[in-house]
């Protein structure tokens, strides 16, 4: 058996990033930047107000004595249009938040710092002295053109996607979005929609993981499955090649029926089947005909375990993400961990931040045909190789699955 550290080296090694397409920029979103992207122009353009008042010469704010200084009105500008004139000593002109700063004008002040007859009045007292440059916000002050603005990799969430729009993005090249074939093994499984029969169960592992596919940002489709013989996996194969990943689910361990290793060595290659890892020891990795599969073990829970563990990272590289791992944490283990592997064992667990630290409580039986011990987990605690004893109040690491928001709420308090 190989270490969870050397099978995740030997995975990754041999993944690279799909193809460039570009996509609309409406469509661009949970992709990843596949290029580079730097501002053709300064943004904002033009030097702008940043408030409704009035655009005017520094200077003509000083008060004159003991009376506010009292200026002509020459005309207004409206955001989307330019001034027809500058602005002279001893005048000032209207201006909306957006208009350009008419020529002339080195400060704006704000209509509440004024006193004026109305939106015709010819006429406006200054209230307040005002510095130059005051509500102007220049031109190049977000982005200067010529600047980087978001690296290649970058996954594109909403911020991304206004900066691209306000940088006139109508396409984007992003990273070509992976297909996965996704398909279960086994004599003893059958249709969701079917009644059981004695000995048979329902083909969970595909529908699950056809969920964490998509979750992870991939295209998935569920290829059926392949019944305990070469000939069915051999059809079976043919159609998943045609796919960037496989994922199968059973038929990678030591029994007489286990066939998925056999097939990738007679079509492919095995790279490694074995791993010092509970839930999931029996994990594949290979190829059938260039490319690369990731064979599951049977068990429902090791498979979505062994998933978020290898898969993800797998379809994450294949999607140009410069990080496909998961965070990980410290956690203190609240409830303690009874049951004792020599295997690393991934420990199904609630995390949430209590007191200034992230509590774990484990979810119950930690048995591998326990779909229900991952309804409340957000992590995996990670328990060293060797089983030593985990009392409670161990402080051990965790990778975290997600954040709730009450957890994310309770650190930001406390922070």
């Amino acid at each position: 058996m190989i270490s969870v550290e050397e099978a995740l080296s030997r995975i990754l090694a041999e993944i690279k990033a799909l193809p460039t397409v570009r996509v609309p920029l409406a469509e661009a979103a949970g992709r990843v930047l596949a290029e580079e992207v730097v501002a053709q122009e300064d943004i904002p353009p033009f030097d702008n107000s940043a408030m409704d008042g009035f655009a005017l010469l520094s200077t003509d704010s000083k008060p004159q004595g003991d009376q506010p200084p009292h200026l002509r009105v020459t005309g207004a500008v409206a955001a989307g249009y330019v001034a027809d004139h500058a602005v002279e000593a001893g005048t000032a002109m209207r201006i909306m938040t957006g208009a350009p700063v008419p020529p002339g004008a080195d400060t704006v002040i704000q209509v509440e710092l004024t006193r004026h007859g109305g939106p015709e009045s010819d006429w406006v007292e200054i209230l307040q002295e005002v510095k130059p440059g005051n509500n102007i916000r220049p031109a190049g002050e977000d982005m200067r053109c010529g600047q980087k603005i978001l690296p290649r990799g970058t996954e594109l969430g909403a911020w991304e996607i206004g900066i691209l729009a306000t940088l006139g993005w109508a396409t984007v090249p992003v990273v070509r979005q992976a297909r996965v074939a996704i398909l279960g093994t086994g004599d003893e499984i059958i249709e969701i929609d079917q009644p059981l029969a004695p000995g048979k169960i329902r083909n969970s592992n595909s529908y699950l993981l056809e969920a964490t596919v998509r979750r992870a940002g991939a295209l998935p489709e569920r290829l059926g499955v392949a019944r305990d013989t070469v000939e069915s996996l051999r059809e079976k194969f043919a159609q998943a090649m045609t796919y960037d990943l496989i994922l199968t689910s059973g038929g990678v361990s030591v029994g007489d029926f286990d066939l998925v290793k056999d097939i990738m060595a007679e079509q492919g290659q095995v790279n490694f089947w074995r791993i010092n890892m509970r839930p999931g020891k029996p994990v594949a990795f290979g190829h059938i005909g260039g490319v690369p599969l990731v064979g599951l073990p049977g068990n429902p829970v090791s498979s979505a375990v062994t998933f978020e563990l290898f898969a993800r990272p797998v379809i994450r590289k294949l999607q140009g993400h410069a990080a496909v791992f998961k965070p990980q944490v410290e956690v203190v283990v609240e409830d303690g961990i009874q049951e004792r592997a020599q295997r690393r064992h991934y420990v199904r667990a609630h995390v949430r931040w209590q007191n200034g630290k992230f509590v774990a409580r484990t979810t119950g039986n930690q048995g591998s045909h326990m779909l229900t011990s991952l309804l409340q987990a957000n992590a995996l605690v990670i328990v060293p190789e060797g089983g030593p004893e985990v009392p409670p109040g161990t402080m051990l690491k965790a990778i975290m699955l997600d954040w709730p928001e009450d957890t994310q709420e309770e650190a930001l308090a406390s922070s």
